[in-house]
């Protein structure tokens, strides 16, 4: 009797601890496709506006489309597109110009863990958040596109699945191709322009940077 007892306490307690692992899932999952909150505040640039970033040196000659990911490390939505990033990366190859944009509070330690994930591009870490500001980005992860010109081209989503993995919605390399090829920018759902993830985090002090590998 008491081996049958057994039995059931250990089986209701796998049951339980299956259930609260599934909840958790659930959770994270429903909490990750909300919209992140939009700052009264924000000011969003125009897709078409030039804007000239010297600080990155994009001004210079040769030109190629730049596109920024916007990347937190304490965020988990931006490790869930990390691996297609790094496709993308290796996608456009040289064509496109890829600088990682880190959003964190510890800048130091965010480019330290940025350079342990092995992206193969530059970092910046923006401390004070002025370049997610200029470009009106307001969470983690988002992909900005700028043509060869300066002029913004992509502001959005990379996938509508956190983990990029629908191949319709593969919002961020359907612009740069677009780009390259010099045609106008895909008619996106909506959901390509709506934010989610991690808001960013309050940040102070200067811009620093790693280079490529």
């Amino acid at each position: 009797m008491n081996r049958v007892l057994t039995w059931c306490l250990l089986l209701s307690g796998e049951a339980a601890l299956a259930a609260l692992v599934g909840a958790t899932f659930w959770y994270q999952d429903w909490q990750y496709s909300l919209p992140t909150p939009r700052p009264a505040a924000l000011v969003q640039p125009s897709l078409g506006e030039t804007i000239l970033l010297p600080e990155l040196a994009h001004d210079s000659a040769p030109r190629r489309p730049l596109l920024l990911h916007f990347f937190n490390p304490s965020c988990p939505c931006s490790r869930f597109n990390l691996q297609h990033v790094r496709e993308l990366i290796c996608h456009f190859d040289k064509r496109v110009e890829v600088v990682a944009v880190l959003q964190a509070r510890d800048t130091e330690a965010a480019l330290a863990a940025f350079e342990q994930l092995n992206v193969p591009c530059r970092a910046i870490a923006d401390k004070e958040g002025k370049l997610a500001q200029r470009m009106g980005v307001y969470s983690t992860p988002q992909a900005v596109v700028l043509d060869a010109n300066s002029r913004l081209y992509y502001r959005g989503n990379y996938n509508v699945s956190r983990y990029c993995t629908s191949s319709e919605t593969e919002f961020a390399r359907l612009a740069v191709a677009a780009c390259l090829a010099n045609e106008k920018l895909p008619s996106f759902i909506e959901e390509a322009a709506i934010a989610q993830g991690c808001t960013l985090p309050a940040n102070s002090g200067v811009m620093q940077e790693i280079p490529a590998p």
